[in-house]
C-alpha cells in the first residue's frame, strides 16, 4: 500500500475566477425568470441529487421567506419523477443542478419537467451534457475543482431575479447589492477556517462516527458535510441532524466522546443553532462549531449577511474537508462504488 499523503492541499486557484463566472451570468437568469413568468409562474422546484440537491438550501430559504407570488420546493431528482407533483405543468419553473450534467436522475428530472411543459434550467460545469440538453437554458461555470461555490450562486441569482421581478424585490436588494463581493469574500473564507479546519481534522482523526447539526440553511450544509464530504469522500460514519430536531432525540447521544460539530450562518434559523450550541458547551466536550458570524466576509453589508452568510458557510465546510483529508491522509477522490459498479 503506497505511503500516505498528509499535505492540505492548496485554495483553489480559481475560486475566484469560477465565482464570477456564475455570476456573470445574472442576465441569462434574468431573461430565463421572465420567461416563465410570461407564462403565468405558479410554483418553482430547486432539483438535484447529493451535494447539488442540499446545495438548493440557500436559494430555497430565500424564496419560501420572501416570496409571496409562487410557491418554492427543494426536490431529490428521483423523488420528481417518482413522486409526479400534481403542480408540476407549463407554470412550473424547474431548476436542476449536476456537476457533470450527466447524473441520470437528473437528466431524466429534467425530462420529466420538460413533457410536463414546465421550463427547465440545468446548471452543470458545461452545456455539453444531457442536462443542458433537456434544458431550456443552460448555466455553467467549467471548473472541474470548483463546483459547490459557482451552483450556489447559480440558484441565489435564480432566487434573486425571481423576487426582484415579482413584487418582493425590495427584500432582495442588500443580497444583489453585495453578491458581487462573493469572489474575494468566499476565499478569505477559506483562509480564516484554517484553524478550526485544523482543530475539527485532529478530532475526526480517529473517531468512528461524527455528528452535524444544522438548522434552516445550514441544515442543507450539515447534509452536505455528512453525506458529501464525510461518507463519500472520507469513509467516515457521519450523521446529519437538523438542529430544531436535535432536542427530540439525537442530544440522548450527546457527549459520548463522539464528535459533534455544529454549522451555524446568521440567517433566520441561526437561535437554533444556537440553543443546541449552549446545550453542548455544557455537555459535550468534543464540541466544534464552524460559524460565519467569525468570518470577515469582506463586501457584505450587515443586511446582507443573513442571507449570503449561507453560502459563505457551505465554503467553509468544503475548506474543512481539505484539513480533514489532510489529517487522514485520504484523498477526497477515492471511491469504492461511485461511477465504479452499476447502481
Amino acid at each position: 500500500m503506497s505511503e500516505l499523503d498528509h499535505t492540505l492541499v492548496p485554495i483553489a486557484p480559481d475560486l475566484e475566477d469560477t465565482v464570477q463566472e456564475a455570476l456573470d451570468q445574472r442576465q441569462e437568469a434574468d431573461d430565463i425568470v421572465a420567461a416563465a413568468l410570461k407564462r403565468g409562474l405558479e410554483n418553482v422546484y430547486l432539483v438535484g441529487c447529493g451535494g447539488s440537491h442540499v446545495g438548493t438550501f440557500p436559494a430555497h430559504d430565500l424564496l419560501e421567506r420572501y416570496g409571496s407570488a409562487f410557491a418554492s420546493y427543494k426536490v431529490q431528482s428521483a423523488e420528481l419523477t417518482s413522486r409526479a407533483p400534481a403542480g408540476l405543468g407549463p407554470r412550473s419553473l424547474v431548476v436542476a443542478a449536476s456537476h457533470s450534467g450527466n447524473t441520470p436522475e437528473t437528466v431524466a428530472a429534467a425530462k420529466f419537467a420538460k413533457e410536463k411543459g414546465a421550463t427547465v434550467v440545468g446548471i452543470a460545469k458545461t452545456g455539453e451534457s444531457g442536462l443542458a440538453a433537456a434544458s431550456d437554458v443552460h448555466l455553467s461555470y467549467g471548473s472541474d475543482i470548483t463546483a459547490t461555490e459557482p451552483k450556489l450562486v447559480h440558484f441565489a441569482q435564480i432566487a434573486l431575479a425571481l423576487l426582484e421581478q415579482t413584487d418582493d424585490g425590495d427584500k432582495a436588494a442588500p443580497v444583489r447589492r453585495d453578491v458581487g463581493a462573493l469572489p474575494e469574500a468566499l476565499k478569505r473564507t477559506k483562509v480564516e477556517i484554517a484553524e478550526r479546519g485544523e482543530q475539527i481534522a485532529e478530532a475526526l482523526a480517529d473517531s468512528p462516527l461524527t455528528y452535524i447539526v444544522g438548522a434552516g440553511a445550514s441544515y442543507g450544509s450539515a447534509l452536505m458535510m455528512a453525506w458529501c464530504y464525510f461518507q463519500e469522500m472520507q469513509w467516515i460514519h457521519a450523521a446529519a441532524i437538523n438542529g430544531g430536531d436535535f432536542f427530540h432525540g439525537p442530544f440522548e447521544m450527546a457527549g459520548q466522546q463522539t464528535p459533534l460539530i455544529a454549522l451555524l450562518s446568521e440567517d433566520a434559523s441561526r437561535p437554533l443553532n444556537e440553543r443546541v450550541l449552549r446545550f453542548a458547551n455544557t455537555y459535550v466536550e468534543n464540541f466544534y462549531t464552524v460559524d460565519t458570524a467569525d468570518l470577515s466576509l469582506p463586501g457584505i453589508g450587515v443586511d446582507a449577511r443573513p442571507d449570503l452568510s449561507p453560502i459563505a458557510l457551505f465554503s467553509a465546510e468544503r475548506r474543512v474537508l481539505d484539513h480533514v483529508a489532510a489529517r487522514r491522509g485520504h484523498d477526497t477522490s477515492q471511491r469504492r462504488f461511485m461511477w465504479k459498479v452499476e447502481y
